[in-house]
């Protein structure tokens, strides 16, 4: 533990708990973040097991995903990465081919109005 470097004076006491107050507070801060993004993930992946077939569409929209919770944890952590740009998508296709059925998941979970 990096606290037992500490020196045993009187002062130090007082730092020691305070490092260790503060050590506490950050491991649940953690844990309520991981916690949160367990329920993130599982609603879009509730989300996306709904649509049948369309394995590639699937995989690229976990990697979305994926990718904007590192990016929320490294900005947590204080690093200056630049902003992801938007993720977009063309749905083409034929009417009555479920273009409208597709895009309807990954909206909800973007929280985007369709």
């Amino acid at each position: 533990m990096p606290l037992d470097h500490i020196s045993g004076g009187a002062g130090s006491e007082k730092l020691l708990k305070l490092l260790s107050r503060h050590m506490e507070e950050q491991r649940k801060r953690k844990a309520l973040m991981s916690c949160r993004e367990g329920k993130a993930m599982a609603e879009f992946e509730g989300a996306i097991s709904q649509i049948v077939g369309l394995q590639e569409l699937k995989m690229q929209l976990r990697r979305w995903a994926r990718g904007m919770l590192v990016d929320e944890k490294r900005r947590a952590m204080g690093l200056g990465i630049a902003s992801r740009r938007a993720p977009h998508m063309a749905f083409l296709g034929n009417p009555g081919t479920g273009k409208k059925f597709q895009k309807k998941p990954p909206l909800f979970y973007y929280h985007c109005p369709v």
